[in-house]
Parts: C-alpha cells; sequence; structure tokens
C-alpha cells in the first residue's frame, strides 16, 4: 500500500513537471511569461488603418498610428504599456489611416528618430505630421533599402522600397524587417505588387515567422511570389469590419490560406500582441484562422473556403486546360481568345476537366 501510494505522488509530481514545461513552450498561448517577456510585438486595433509597437528590451519603436479616429487610443495603448519615450517612429507612407496617430503621438511623447519615406503630400494631415515633428525636435531620415537599425537587442532592416519614385505612394511604404534572437517579423505598409517585386529582387533575407499582411489584404498584395519568399508562419491582418475598400480581397485571402499560415486579425480579434524570449514566440490568444473576404462592390462578406462561386478569379486557359490565379504570370502569356475568367469553384473547374497551374498552385 505504501509502495502504491509513493507511486502516485511520484506520478503526480512527473505529470505537474510536464505540464509546467508544456506551459512553456512558444506558441502555446499561454500568458504566464508576457509580463517579463524582453520583446513585444503589438498590432493594435485602429479599425481601418494600421498601428503596430514594437518593445526590446525596454526600448520602443511606433510604426504608424491609425487615422484620426484611433489617435488618442494608440496614445493611450502606449501609456498603459509603460512608454515614456519612443526611440523611432516609423512612417511606412503619408496615408490618413496610417499617419493621424502619429501626430498625436508627437504630441505626447519624446522621440529620437523618425525613418519616413523621401516624398511629399499635398494634405492637411501632412502638413500636421511636419508641424508636430518639428515641435518634438525628432530628427527624420529617409532610409535606404538595406539599412540597419538597432532596437534594444533587435535588429530593424530596412528591405523597401527599392525607389521612392515608384508611380504608387503605397509601393513607397517604408518596409522593414525585424530580427529578435531567431525570430522574425515583416512590415511592409501598403505596400503592392511593385513594391513587392522590388523587395524580392533585392536579395534581402525575407523569411519572417510573423507577416503584417500589405495594404489590408488587398487584392494587389500579398503575391504569390512575395509569400514564398516569406515564407511566414502567422499572418497578422489590419482591417475594420466595415470598410468600404473590399478589404481583405478574396485573392489575397486565398494565397494566404494556401501558404497554411495561423490567421489573426483585428476586425475579428482586436488589438494582438505576440511576445519573445528570442528563442521562440507566443501570443495573447490563439489564431482565427478566418479567411473571409470582402467584395468591395457590396461591401459584403465573402467566404472563400466552401464550393460553387467563392469569389475568387480564376483565369482557365481553353487550349492547355489549365486554371490559374488573376495574378499568375502565365496568364500574361495566354491569348485573349483563350482566356475564360471564372469565379467558380476549385472543384468545379477540376470535374470540368482543367488542372490547377504548378506555378501559382491554385
Amino acid at each position: 500500500m505504501e509502495r502504491n501510494t509513493g507511486k502516485r505522488k511520484l506520478w503526480g509530481a512527473q505529470l505537474l513537471l510536464a505540464i509546467l514545461l508544456f506551459a512553456l513552450l512558444p506558441g502555446t498561448w499561454v500568458t504566464a511569461e508576457t509580463e517579463t517577456a524582453p520583446f513585444a510585438f503589438h498590432m493594435l486595433d485602429v479599425g481601418q488603418g494600421m498601428s503596430v509597437l514594437v518593445e526590446a528590451d525596454g526600448r520602443y519603436m511606433l510604426i504608424d498610428g491609425g487615422g484620426r479616429s484611433s489617435s488618442s487610443f494608440v496614445v493611450s495603448y502606449l501609456q498603459q504599456q509603460g512608454v515614456e519615450k519612443l526611440d523611432y517612429i516609423v512612417v511606412s507612407h503619408y496615408d490618413e489611416d496610417h499617419i493621424s496617430g502619429i501626430v498625436g503621438a508627437l504630441h505626447v511623447f519624446d522621440c529620437d528618430t523618425i525613418l519616413a519615406p523621401d516624398y511629399s503630400a499635398d494634405t492637411s494631415i501632412y502638413a500636421s505630421y511636419l508641424a508636430a515633428d518639428k515641435d518634438s525636435g525628432a530628427e527624420i531620415i529617409y532610409p535606404q533599402q538595406g539599412e540597419t537599425y538597432a532596437l534594444g537587442e533587435a535588429a530593424v532592416t530596412v528591405v523597401g522600397p527599392a525607389s521612392y519614385e515608384n508611380e504608387s505612394e503605397n509601393d513607397c511604404s517604408v518596409a522593414v524587417r525585424i530580427t529578435y534572437g531567431i525570430t522574425s517579423y515583416l512590415i511592409c505598409g501598403d505596400a503592392q505588387e511593385q513594391e513587392e517585386t522590388d523587395i524580392l529582387n533585392s536579395g534581402l533575407e525575407l523569411a519572417s515567422d510573423v507577416y503584417v499582411v500589405n495594404h489590408h489584404g488587398s487584392a494587389q498584395s500579398s503575391g504569390f511570389y512575395f509569400l514564398n519568399a516569406v515564407k511566414p508562419v502567422y499572418a497578422l491582418l489590419s482591417c475594420s469590419a466595415d470598410n468600404s475598400y473590399g478589404h481583405p480581397a478574396a485573392e489575397a485571402m486565398q494565397r494566404l490560406d494556401n501558404e497554411g499560415v495561423s490567421l489573426y486579425r483585428t476586425d475579428r480579434q482586436g488589438t494582438v500582441t505576440a511576445y519573445s524570449d528570442g528563442t521562440g514566440l507566443w501570443f495573447d490568444q490563439e489564431p482565427c484562422n478566418d479567411f473571409s473576404a470582402r467584395d468591395a462592390d457590396t461591401g459584403e462578406e465573402q467566404d472563400i473556403s466552401g464550393s460553387g462561386d467563392t469569389g475568387v478569379t480564376y483565369v482557365c486557359n481553353l487550349n492547355s486546360k489549365k486554371f490559374h490565379y488573376a495574378y499568375c504570370e502565365s496568364v500574361n502569356k495566354m491569348k485573349e481568345s483563350n482566356k475564360k475568367i471564372t469565379n467558380e469553384s476549385r472543384e468545379s473547374l477540376i470535374a470540368q476537366g482543367y488542372v490547377p497551374c504548378k506555378n501559382c498552385n491554385p
């Protein structure tokens, strides 16, 4: 009897130890270590906009600040996190939904350096930003692709743009890849096809554990080849539940779904935070993995996971009997007479005798 009791106690102690060890594994969504984690990556719920607070070893970087309606929230959130000074502010580009909260932050927090794109905008919010910077005394730097800045033990590398002369201001977004220990995070503002291509052509390291979805999940962002280079494990999407821009688009969500990412999105989950000790990372909540999209014309949500008309555009080659995503390079090489554009489901096209392209893998 005594021996059995002892065995039960030993087994119970071993079980407790196993549970505690499992709780400490990165990615198990246990929050016991969050207060002491030396690195945190907060994607703030700023509605239809974007704002990310990065903390590394007590140093802080604010990347964008959301729009006017969320400016006070951003300031309040930073104060709750104990921010007294910002080592860096990154202005990805000068759209209102990215820069308004920056103006508010400059009025409240000291800041050493602003990394901003080298172009100007003819808007009142841009003028307010310049005035706030002048009052704050922060140094504005127009970073070049490949430059690296230190934030505590984190390294912040500018991966884009290759040029500030791109036709679209979205494609002039300051894009950065942050590494902390062996973990990595990529955030590229509203970069679309042109900047994504330029970033790919740079030869810089892009593979990242965490990817903030470009341009709120627009159809022209998160291209197949770009995602193939980034190889994200987690994707973070910032958008509002009632936006009229068609964000996120079905095409982008389909590509992310095909990539097999674990998806977080602010319109479903609010503010999302990833923590790291440099050897692994974990989140404050589980992913929603909701890949539903929004129709730009009707504003209605689309479920891209079902059968029938999914809202995803495929291009079929009537000659080769292959079907492709609309962004696939093979589509540009087709004769117009061979193209069939459809929103039919993948299953329906295969049933009709079409086979998926091996390049874009629809």
